[in-house]
C-alpha cells in the first residue's frame, strides 16, 4: 500500500512538473510572439512617413513616434502624459474632437473614430496645418491613430488646365526656424478675420523686428544671423501661450497672432518675449546696449477694428516704426503711435 501511494505521489509531481514546464514554455512562446509583434508593428512605424501615437481613455498621450516629433515639433520628453486637446487639437476643433471620443465610449456611432477624416493639427509653434488622420480603439483601454500632412488647397494658382480645388504643394513652414511662414500667416489672418466677423472675436497682432540686424550681420557674418535669428525663433515660440502662433514673415521679422488679447494684454505678453530675449544675452556691439535686442509693433482686430489683413500689417508696420525711433528695444501699439515709445 505504501508502495502505491509512493509512486501515485511520483506521478502527481511528475504530472504537476510536466504541465508547469508546457505552462512555462506556452508562456515564453506567447511573450515571444509579443515581442515580434511589437517589433514588427515597430519597424511598421518606422517606415510610414506618417505620425504615430496612442493615447488613453482621458486622453493622455502614452506613445509617440520619430515621424510624430517632425510632424508636431514635440519630442516624446515632452508631450508624453500631455493631452490631445492641450497640444495637438486647434481650439476651434476641439469639441468635435471630444464629442467624438464621448460618443464613441458611450456606444454611438463617432465621427472621428475608425473613420480616415481631413481636419487640422497644432504645432508646437502654434501654427496650424492640414491633415489627414485616422484614430482606432485598442483592444484594451485607449487608442492608436496615423497622422500624416496635407499639402494645402490651392484654388488661384491662373495655371492653364489647373483644376480648381487641385492639391499642390505651398510651403507653409520657413525652412531656417520651421516656424509658419507668411503664406500660412495669411491663410490664418483671413480665417480670423472671418471669426472677428462671425463671432465677435478679437486677435492682437505684434510685429517684431531685431534691431540693427544689418550691422549685426555685417560685423559678425551671415552665419552667425542665422544662429540669431533660430535663437530669437525659438525663445519667441517657447514663451508665447498655448493657441498662440508665431511666423517668420522676412529676414528678421516675425508675426506674434494672439488670440483674445487686447492692445494693453498683447503688449504685456510680448514685452515678456522681448525681455526673454535680452535675456539671451547675444554679443550685438553695435547696438546700444551691447546685445541683440527686438522691437514690437501691436495692431488690433476685433468687431469695432474690421480692416483687411493688408491694412491690419500695415498698422502694425507703423507701430513697429515708431517703437525704434528715437529709441529701440521697444513696444508700441496702432494707437498709441507718435507718442514717446515705452522703454
Amino acid at each position: 500500500m505504501d508502495a502505491l501511494l509512493a509512486v501515485l505521489v511520483v506521478l502527481v509531481v511528475a504530472i504537476a512538473v510536466w504541465y508547469g514546464v508546457a505552462s512555462r514554455r506556452a508562456r515564453l512562446e506567447a511573450e515571444a510572439q509579443v515581442a515580434i509583434r511589437d517589433r514588427e508593428l515597430a519597424q511598421l512605424i518606422e517606415a510610414t512617413d506618417e505620425g504615430f501615437l496612442s493615447f488613453d481613455a482621458t486622453g493622455a498621450i502614452t506613445s509617440w513616434s520619430a515621424h510624430s516629433e517632425q510632424l508636431f515639433g514635440w519630442n516624446a520628453a515632452d508631450v508624453l502624459g500631455e493631452g490631445m486637446t492641450d497640444t495637438l487639437i486647434p481650439v476651434l476643433h476641439r469639441p468635435a474632437y471630444e464629442n467624438g471620443l464621448a460618443n464613441y465610449r458611450a456606444g454611438s456611432d463617432s465621427a472621428i473614430v475608425g473613420k480616415r477624416l481631413e481636419t487640422a493639427a497644432l504645432h508646437r509653434d502654434g501654427h496650424e496645418f492640414p491633415v489627414e488622420m485616422i484614430i482606432w480603439a485598442r483592444e484594451e483601454d485607449g487608442f492608436n491613430a496615423f497622422v500624416r500632412e496635407l499639402p494645402v488647397i490651392d484654388n488661384t494658382s491662373g495655371e492653364p488646365g489647373a483644376l480648381a480645388g487641385t492639391r499642390t504643394m505651398i510651403p507653409l513652414t520657413d525652412p531656417l526656424t520651421s516656424l509658419g511662414n507668411r503664406n500660412l500667416l495669411e491663410r490664418d489672418l483671413t480665417v480670423y478675420e472671418g471669426q472677428v466677423a462671425r463671432y465677435g472675436l478679437r486677435s492682437c497682432v505684434a510685429l517684431i523686428d531685431i534691431d540693427d540686424f544689418k550691422k549685426f550681420n555685417d560685423r559678425y557674418g551671415r552665419a552667425a544671423g542665422d544662429q540669431a535669428i533660430v535663437a530669437v525663433a525659438e525663445r519667441l515660440a517657447n514663451r508665447s501661450r498655448s493657441g498662440d502662433s508665431v511666423y517668420r514673415v522676412g529676414g528678421d521679422e516675425f508675426i506674434c497672432l494672439l488670440p483674445e488679447q487686447s492692445l494693453e494684454t498683447g503688449a504685456l505678453a510680448v514685452d515678456r518675449m522681448r525681455r526673454n530675449i535680452v535675456e539671451l544675452a547675444i554679443p550685438h556691439e553695435d547696438s546700444s546696449g551691447g546685445f541683440l535686442t527686438v522691437s514690437a509693433g501691436l495692431a488690433l482686430l476685433d468687431a469695432e477694428h474690421l480692416k483687411a489683413v493688408s491694412e491690419l500689417l500695415k498698422d502694425a508696420e507703423t507701430a513697429l516704426y515708431y517703437a525704434r525711433n528715437p529709441d529701440a528695444n521697444s513696444i508700441e501699439d496702432e494707437e498709441n503711435s507718435g507718442s514717446t515709445p515705452s522703454p
